[in-house]
């Protein structure tokens, strides 16, 4: 018997996606769902769905999923009649969604989401029948600007997928807007995964307030550092990045693309990342940037795959 094939889990932000009803916009939209369709995947975490209401943001996922041949309704609980597509609502018309392929199942009632009440953007999160145990997939946006809420935030982040025990593992993918804090074993110390700092290089321009910390020297001229306290709080909650887990090469995911204000200063960041509870740590198998000129023309961020044996979930 041929062995099981990995299960492909995406995350991607689709840079204002539904932003205007404009031809250049809806140049956007066409592009954005070529590369979902080419990525090929099996569970897809999107952020910046755009839309004014509740109901609107639902019906742009359902219409992104048919168009990308994918699904995301969620049956209500058993005995119910009702579904819900799976989107989070966020606080600031920036919102973020699951989709998955046929003959995926989602778990009827186990969609969660969590909004403008929560968090800046939101947390959407759905129990998926793989082929195996169960897992739960989720989709997060965490804020551009302040460092310390994005750390805050993240401690609740840590709270909502973790809890209450018993729970299924989860993946979450997500546009994290910070830098990896994962450590990895290096004979008997641990290093950074990612010891490089993205901003070390570039001068010091106003949006770097959001992102690093800094003081002066003794000539007062400023020095700056990336922040690494939001992902600090999801590595040690335990919530490990699989870029690290799986010993990937480091791969920028943003500052290709002139939307990105980042990038036009010189600064390459790795920032969109899937990250997972312990129990499937042992089951990551591949970890992947879609770099390329479909991915770099379509958004400010590049898609990033990884793959799991279900089969190898620890207990």
């Amino acid at each position: 018997m041929p062995a099981p094939e990995p299960v492909r889990f995406t995350t991607y932000n689709l840079l204002n996606l539904f932003a205007a009803d404009t031809a250049v916009e809806r140049e956007h939209y066409e592009t954005i769902a070529g590369v979902i369709r080419a990525l090929d995947c099996d569970v897809l975490a999107v952020q910046e769905i755009l839309a004014p209401d509740a109901a609107t943001a639902a019906e742009r996922l359902r219409r992104l999923a048919d168009d990308a041949g994918l699904r995301c309704e969620v049956p209500g609980s058993p005995g119910s009649s009702d579904s819900e597509a799976a989107i989070a609502f966020g606080g600031h018309g920036y919102h973020v969604g699951l989709m998955w392929r046929e003959g995926i199942e989602p778990v009827p009632g186990s969609l969660r989401c969590y909004g403008g009440r929560d968090f800046w953007h939101g947390l959407a999160m759905v129990t998926l029948d793989v082929g195996g145990p169960r897992i739960r997939h989720g989709s997060f946006h965490a804020t551009p600007f302040s460092p310390g809420l994005r750390a805050d935030q993240n401690v609740r982040l840590v709270a909502a997928v973790t809890r209450p025990a018993g729970e299924p593992p989860v993946l979450v993918g997500a546009d994290w807007n910070t830098e990896c804090a994962d450590r990895i074993p290096a004979g008997q110390a641990w290093d950074l995964y990612e010891p490089a700092d993205p901003y070390a290089g570039a001068e010091w321009f106003a949006d770097l307030i959001y992102q690093c910390q800094w003081d002066y020297d003794e000539r007062g001229h400023r020095r700056h550092r990336a922040d690494r306290r939001p992902g600090d709080v999801l590595w040690a909650g335990g919530l490990h990045d699989v870029a690290a887990a799986t010993g990937a090469d480091w791969q920028p995911t943003t500052g290709h693309h002139p939307a990105d204000v980042y990038g036009a200063h010189g600064v390459r960041r790795r920032i969109d990342a899937v990250r997972v509870t312990g129990p499937l740590v042992p089951a990551m198998r591949s970890h992947h940037v879609h770099d390329t000129a479909q991915t770099r023309k379509a958004s400010d961020h590049l898609p990033v795959t990884v793959g799991y044996l279900p089969a190898a979930v620890r207990g």
